[in-house]
Parts: structure tokens; C-alpha cells; sequence
């Protein structure tokens, strides 16, 4: 057994590390993807005389923005009529180019035409123009080749979001009106048309070199090269775009109260509030939100193998474009390194008590092990309810979890420890063989810790357990009573979590040593905890999650203070042996 879980964290740690190495190399050729690195990504010959797409804009250069609204879906070839029949709502300039990563915003209120209120039409556009400064009096110059421009959908027919939570006991007309303004935690409903409440337009000013025709394939799509006569070169526009990951579910707002349309009934918004912004990005954020959009798009499509939520994919999506590049780096490396070490952790745990028998178990507080269960299991219960709000790794993590520790409890229990005269039989069975001194300790203080822990749990737990379900069926909105159940468990469980772990403490206290536990699996679990809290704080989960993560710190703190200042007894004895 144990050259084979040798075996398996070798095998482990090598996935890892080729996990890590497959994630630098494509961050390489996201972010630098004419940067050549022997062995790793070594350069392609070209052949002599190759030419290089070099950027149209070159300093000094200064450049103004302005975007327009209407319901064409192209200026082109009607650019006079476009432009006559648009708005132009939002001006920028000019600025200049050297400051590539320069930022603007504003919230604009957007007008809805008649023609779009009155037959509940979805046709309303945004273009965004960004060319050389001077030439967009009155509008834009479209016979400017070096013009950059995109298109973004301000409406889109979607289902209307509707909240899940209410109060179970009724509600009056202002909390009913309350928690329809409210967007957390809702669920689809009737098919509506939505406003976009976010614009987020990019652009890459970097100036990057690609040989002739020879640009990234994902990037095709986004990439115009100038047609200009005369010159050898062939200089590629600025990409610009509005980033598809950036507006989620909840910036979509309905335009209209009524849950059922038609072409007779007008639409009740009349204007649409937009925040907007215009962005210089650098190349390698402009590919890896490309690749995001891509990959989503996929999980929740029909053809996807497993198909995710709109909830699951938003919230990739806030994981995704919500932080820098730098923290998303950090946080996708926390990842891996969470993913490992909790393998390990559940890899050591097995091990340890695949071990363990009835005659072994001195030391061991079944009241803990007994909470340690059901915990496990009510979070899981908790997070498989809230799935629409929780991710799909955290909600894989607490099923591994769940199924471990009952199959640990097996190890413990068994059917006669639940009936009285096998358990008596048992007993006399046990006490009949002859124990050493050390194992007749361990049982007195397991039994004794064990005793102490029902005493709190019936005087205290079941009080504030009590309390605590009233109050939040009076005060709190829950989506059904199996909801409002499972969070007053849970909640219960995670406030009084150090109860879960003092008998186990207790029992390493008294007894002044930690040999009864699997210490390289609380070691990864350690090690664990501190992932979790930058997990925690980044990938989408309940509060009440959260707030378990900074609980297990301080249990795992005062675990390894234990481990530090107990000797191992097998450790002493061999030396007083060798003495």
C-alpha cells in the first residue's frame, strides 16, 4: 500500500507540473505570440525578403472615438443614410497614442426610438468609430482606410430574471415591490425583450510585428489590413471590439412589466441607462477573453457534452474579466495547486484509514467524526440547492468530500454500535482481552471528551440551532422550505464548527500527542486552507462558504501548533529503546 500511494503522488505531481508548464506555454503564445523560446517555442524560419504587418497608427498620432445608435445593422454601403438616421451619443478626443492603456467611461442614457417601443423590435445597434483626430467633423471619414469600428447589440430578446428567495411566511406590498428591483439571485422566467446596461469597447494599440499573412488564426476574425496602393507594407488596423465577456446576465434589463408581448403593445422603457467605456488593452487580454468567449459559448450549448447554466457560465465570466491579468494568473495557479492538494489530501485520508481497525482506533472521537459526516454532507446538500450561484468545481469538491467521509465513519461504526446488547456484548468482548496501559488511556479520555461533547451539544448547539431557524424563517427570504432547512443546518454546523473539531484537540491535549491522526493529509489540508482563502475570494460560491474558509484556518492553526509541540510516541519509543 504504500509504495503504491508513493506511486500515486508521483504521478500526481507530475501531472501537476505538466500542467503548470502547458498553462506558461500558452500564456506565452497568448501574450507574445512572435516571442520565440529555444526548445519550448522555437522560431520559424521565414524566408528572405519576408515583409511584416506592422500597426497603421504610428507616433505621433492622436486619435478622437465617437459612437452612434441606430437600427440599421451596417453603415455600409449606406453610410450618408446611416449616418443621417443614427445618433451620435458619446465623443472621445483626441488623445494621444502613446498612452496605450488609457481608460474612459461614462453612463449615458440611451433614447429608444419609436419605430424600436413601438413594434417590441430588438433591432438597436452601437458603433463605435476611432480614427485620426480631425476627421470626424460632422462624422466619421469612412474613406479613411487606417478607421477602426465595431458593432455591439444594445437589445437582445432574453428570458426575464425573476428572484427564487421569498418569504416563507408572506410578504407585504413593499417587500413584494422591494425584491422585484432586486437582481441577486434569480431564476428565468418569460422571454422578454432586454436593454445592455454595459458596453466595454477594447482596443489594442500595442504595435506587434506578424510576418506577411501569417497572423494568429483566432485573431482573423478581428484583423483588417490596409488596402493602401504604392507602399510594400501592408500595416493592420487596431483591434477593437466590445468585449462579449463583460456583460453578464445581470446587466441586461427589460424594457417592458408585461410577461406576455406582442407587436400591438408597445415597449414601457424609453430610455436604456448604459455604462460605458473605452479601453486600451494589451494583445494577450484581447486573445484570452476571444478563447473565454469561445470556450463558454460551448458549455452552454446544446452540443456540449455537459451542458452548464447561464449561472455556471456568468460566473466564469466574472472570474474571467472582473480581475487584472496578474490576479487571474495568480488565482488560475491557486487553482492547480488547490485541485492537487486536495487529491492529496483525500489520496493520504483513504490511505490512513483503509488501515484502521477496530483494534487501532484509541484516540479517535467518534462525536467528531459523527459532525465531521454530517456537515460534510449538509454542505453538499447546501451547495447542490444553491447550484445555480455555486461553481461546478467547489460543487464536485464537497461531493468527493461527503463521499470520504462516510466511507470513514464505516471505519468507525458499525451496526452494533446502534444496538444495545450487540453493544453491551461488545463491550464485555473487548474488556475480556488483555489492553496495555497506554490504549486503556486513550479510551477513558475518548470516552470522556466524547461525553463533554454531547453535554455542550444538547445544552447549546440544539438552542441556538432552534433560535436561529426562527429567526431566519421570520426575517430571511428563502426560494422553499427545503432551502430554509438546509441553510439553518448549514449555518448551524459552521457556527459551531469548533465543536466538530475540540473533541479531537481535546483528546490530542490530554494525551499529548497526534499519533491517531493522518498527519500528511492535514498537512495538504494545511496547506489547503490558505488556497482556499484566495479561492474563496475569487471564484463565486455563498457567503456562507466564505466564511467556513477563515474558520478552518484557525482550526488547522492550533492542529499544527499540536503537531509542533507533541512528540510522535513512536519516535520516543524507538529511542528509549535504542537508550
Amino acid at each position: 500500500m504504500g509504495l503504491a500511494s508513493k506511486a500515486v503522488s508521483l504521478l500526481a505531481f507530475g501531472a501537476f507540473g505538466w500542467y503548470l508548464t502547458r498553462i506558461a506555454l500558452v500564456a506565452l503564445q497568448l501574450f507574445y505570440p512572435t516571442l520565440h523560446v529555444p526548445v519550448l517555442k522555437p522560431h520559424v524560419p521565414l524566408p528572405p525578403g519576408t515583409t511584416f504587418h506592422t500597426m497603421a497608427w504610428q507616433e505621433p498620432f492622436r486619435y478622437e472615438a465617437a459612437m452612434y445608435v441606430s437600427t440599421m445593422e451596417s453603415f455600409l454601403p449606406q453610410s450618408e443614410l446611416f449616418f443621417n438616421s443614427s445618433e451620435r451619443i458619446w465623443h472621445i478626443g483626441p488623445e494621444s497614442l502613446s498612452q496605450r492603456r488609457a481608460r474612459f467611461d461614462s453612463r449615458l442614457s440611451i433614447a429608444l426610438p419609436e419605430s424600436v417601443r413601438a413594434e417590441n423590435g430588438t433591432a438597436l445597434y452601437a458603433f463605435l468609430f476611432v480614427q485620426r483626430a480631425g476627421l470626424m467633423n460632422p462624422h466619421p471619414d469612412l474613406t479613411d482606410e487606417f478607421v477602426a469600428y465595431a458593432r455591439a447589440a444594445l437589445t437582445s430578446v432574453r428570458p426575464r430574471l425573476v428572484e427564487r428567495k421569498h418569504a416563507l411566511l408572506g410578504e407585504s406590498s413593499e417587500e413584494v415591490e422591494d425584491r422585484e428591483q432586486n437582481n441577486a439571485l434569480l431564476e428565468a422566467g418569460p422571454w422578454v425583450p432586454h436593454g445592455k446596461t454595459r458596453l466595454s469597447w477594447e482596443i489594442v494599440l500595442e504595435d506587434h510585428r506578424f510576418p506577411e499573412w501569417s497572423f494568429p488564426l483566432d485573431l482573423a476574425p478581428f484583423i483588417r489590413v490596409s488596402k493602401y496602393r504604392g507602399r510594400k507594407e501592408r500595416p493592420y488596423i487596431p483591434l477593437l471590439w466590445e468585449n462579449p465577456i463583460a456583460a453578464r446576465a445581470k446587466h441586461w434589463t427589460p424594457l417592458t412589466n408585461r410577461t406576455q408581448i406582442s407587436q400591438d403593445t408597445p415597449l414601457d422603457a424609453k430610455n436604456i441607462d448604459v455604462d460605458v467605456s473605452l479601453s486600451g488593452v494589451i494583445l494577450g487580454w484581447f486573445r484570452l477573453c476571444n478563447y473565454a468567449h469561445q470556450g463558454l459559448s460551448e458549455l452552454s450549448s446544446p452540443r456540449a457534452l455537459i451542458r452548464h447554466s447561464e449561472s455556471d457560465v456568468d460566473n466564469l465570466r466574472e472570474m474571467v474579466y472582473e480581475v487584472n491579468p496578474t490576479m487571474l494568473a495568480i488565482t488560475i495557479v491557486a487553482m492547480t495547486f488547490h485541485m492537487l492538494f486536495e487529491f492529496l489530501a483525500y489520496k493520504e485520508d483513504v490511505s490512513f484509514w483503509s488501515g484502521k481497525s477496530e483494534s487501532n482506533l484509541q484516540g479517535i472521537s467518534r462525536s467528531s467524526m459523527l459532525m465531521k459526516f454530517a456537515s460534510s454532507w449538509i454542505s453538499f446538500f447546501y451547495l447542490y440547492d444553491r447550484r445555480k450561484d455555486t461553481n461546478i468545481v467547489v460543487l464536485l469538491g464537497a461531493c468527493a468530500g461527503a463521499l470520504v467521509e462516510a466511507w470513514k465513519l464505516t471505519k468507525v461504526l458499525s451496526l452494533r454500535d446502534f444496538l444495545p446488547f450487540a453493544r453491551t456484548k461488545a463491550i464485555a468482548t473487548v474488556d475480556s482481552k488483555k489492553k496495555s496501559a497506554d490504549a486503556v488511556l486513550r479510551d477513558q479520555v475518548q470516552r470522556e471528551v466524547d461525553q463533554q461533547t454531547a453535554w455542550y451539544m444538547v445544552r447549546v448547539c440544539i438552542p441556538a440551532m432552534i433560535a436561529y431557524a426562527a429567526f431566519s424563517l421570520v426575517f430571511l427570504r428563502h426560494e422553499s422550505y427545503v432551502s430554509w432547512f438546509l441553510h439553518v443546518s448549514l449555518a448551524s454546523v459552521y457556527t459551531l464548527e469548533f465543536i466538530q473539531m475540540w473533541p479531537q484537540l481535546l483528546i490530542n491535549h490530554k494525551l499529548k500527542t497526534v499519533d491517531m491522526l493522518p498527519l500528511t493529509a492535514f498537512l495538504y489540508r494545511f496547506l489547503l486552507t490558505f488556497i482556499d482563502d484566495l479561492y474563496a475570494l475569487v471564484v463565486p460560491m455563498p457567503l456562507i462558504e466564505r466564511i467556513g474558509t477563515l474558520r478552518d484556518d484557525v482550526v488547522f492553526v492550533v492542529l499544527c501548533y499540536q503537531w509542533y509541540k507533541f512528540p510522535r510516541r513512536k519516535a520516543v519509543a524507538e529511542k528509549q529503546k535504542s537508550d
